[in-house]
């Protein structure tokens, strides 16, 4: 099973003051021909707070990474005075739940402290929570080169902790072997899984390498890592990811890589392309920079998100969301759906690269699954879109006459541009006509005659059903 990420958002700031604001995204999404629909549920993002930064629940720090475990969001955070936190936050309201103190000791090797304490939290498919620390040179010994997560469990007052991997790299290593972020899959604490670490940097040996570890019922098998180099990036041209990659694993075979040089792309865990936008150029990101994949299921049909605009393009700070075509999840004839929020998070220096699409899948009506889209960019805001395509399942391909179109409830949608789209009764009285050239929709359930003239002029019309 792959893994589903979770998040969630929620609360604006009026400033970077402690006093939490929740606003929403002012945009509307049409319903998509397939019969998707976007909604906002809440937004608060550094455009709907006048240009200035936003800080998850109101709470000041540098936050990096965060999670969803339970329906509630978890955004790590350290102050200026060395005190690490989990901000907590309600997953349906966005409210400042608490802000969890995590133990000093968590960071600590003898009395040595760790650098860059709670840099990245990460949930693994079992539900438990997990914190790591920042290690800007992974290479020798020591404190200053330790890497160390940890489960949390924030039921506990006090937090209790267990940590679950913590290690250095040999020396062997050419390069700086630094590690912002990382990602886990599977049962951590009491099964299996495995740990991925993404290596920042400008140059081969460092930024195309990812280092990857077994884990086995909460001790992760450190003295035995697997190197993992990258065959090849989008662009072409680059030859390491930059800074900040980030890494969403799909299952045991397959992991999404996106870095600050590069675009997203598919991998093997033997470094091999498997896919990416190169197989679909049209639908390429806007820019590199930011770094945020995920991809998720939603009664049955597979769906990609990821970071699409940088802080400084327009809409800033904004992320893309795409349909494959089936489970066979191909770049090459995947859809794009919406670009959202509209007017993007915010154009504040997002200088971490954090950009996060989360996904929480939830009961929706009638049967259906609904997800939760969750977003995340640092100092630029956060916020959750409700996603249905419970209709998606009525949707009929028809061709009659040489036509092509779909039918979704009293919709009819064609693949193609037309000059007039009308539909008429069998009596030959007309009772819809096109606004748009490519949509008409019937008044009530029935029998009907689908007619159109085409943009070369021709026409052509058929019997249609709409059930």
């Amino acid at each position: 099973m792959r893994k589903i990420l979770l998040s969630l958002a929620a609360i604006g700031l009026c400033g970077v003051v402690a006093t939490a604001q929740t606003f929403k995204d002012p945009a509307t999404y049409a319903p998509t021909a397939s019969g998707e629909q976007l909604t906002n549920l809440y937004l608060n993002s550094a455009v709907l707070n006048g240009g200035k930064p936003v800080y998850p629940g109101g709470v000041e720090g540098d936050a990096r990474g965060m999670a969803v475990v339970g329906g509630k969001m978890y955004v790590c955070n350290r102050t200026p005075a060395g005190v690490s936190h989990l901000v907590e936050l309600d997953g349906t309201t966005g409210a400042l739940l608490r802000t969890i103190e995590l133990p000093e000791e968590m960071w600590k090797d003898g009395e040595a402290k760790l650098g860059f304490i709670a840099n990245d939290v990460q949930a693994d498919n079992a539900g438990h929570l997990f914190v790591a620390n920042m290690a800007t040179d992974m290479r020798g010994e020591g404190a200053a080169h330790t890497l160390r997560i940890n489960y949390v469990d924030v039921s506990q007052n006090p937090v209790t902790y267990r940590t679950v991997f913590n290690a250095t790299l040999p020396t062997t290593f050419e390069k700086s072997m630094r590690v912002d972020t990382y990602d886990i899959y599977g049962d951590i604490l009491n099964g299996k899984g495995i740990i991925m670490l993404p290596i920042s940097g400008n140059e081969p040996g460092a930024g195309n390498t990812v280092i990857k570890y077994k884990v086995s019922n909460g001790v992760a098998d450190v003295a035995n890592p697997q190197t993992i180099v990258l065959a090849e990036f989008n662009p072409k041209k680059a030859t390491a990811a930059g800074a900040a990659p980030r890494i969403n694993i799909v299952d045991d075979e397959l992991f999404y890589h996106d870095g600050f040089s590069t675009m997203p792309m598919l991998y093997d865990m033997n470094g091999s392309v498997v896919d990416g936008f190169q197989n679909n150029v049209p639908l390429t990101p806007v820019a590199t920079g930011q770094n945020g994949v995920t991809e998720f299921e939603l009664n049955g049909s597979y769906y990609l998100i990821v970071a699409s605009t940088n802080t400084n393009n327009d809409p800033p700070q904004a992320f893309d969301l795409f349909r494959f075509k089936d489970d066979g999840r191909s770049f090459a004839d995947m859809q794009l759906l919406y670009r959202f929020p509209e007017a993007g998070l915010g154009a504040v220096p997002n200088a971490v690269r954090t950009a996060l699409p989360r996904v929480e899948v939830v009961e929706g009506a009638d049967g259906q699954k609904k997800a939760r889209i969750n977003l995340y960019a640092y100092r630029n805001g956060y916020g959750i879109y409700e996603f249905t395509n419970s209709s998606v399942t009525s949707v009929k391909l028809q061709t009659a006459e040489g036509l092509n179109f779909t039918v979704n409830g009293r919709t009819v949608t064609l693949n193609t541009q037309a000059k007039e789209i009308n539909l008429f009764a069998l009596d030959g009285q007309k009772v819809a006509t096109s606004a748009d050239g490519r949509t008409v929709k019937a008044p009530a359930k029935g029998v009907y005659i689908l007619s159109i003239q085409a943009a070369d002029g021709s026409k052509k019309a058929t019997k249609m059903v709409i059930d």
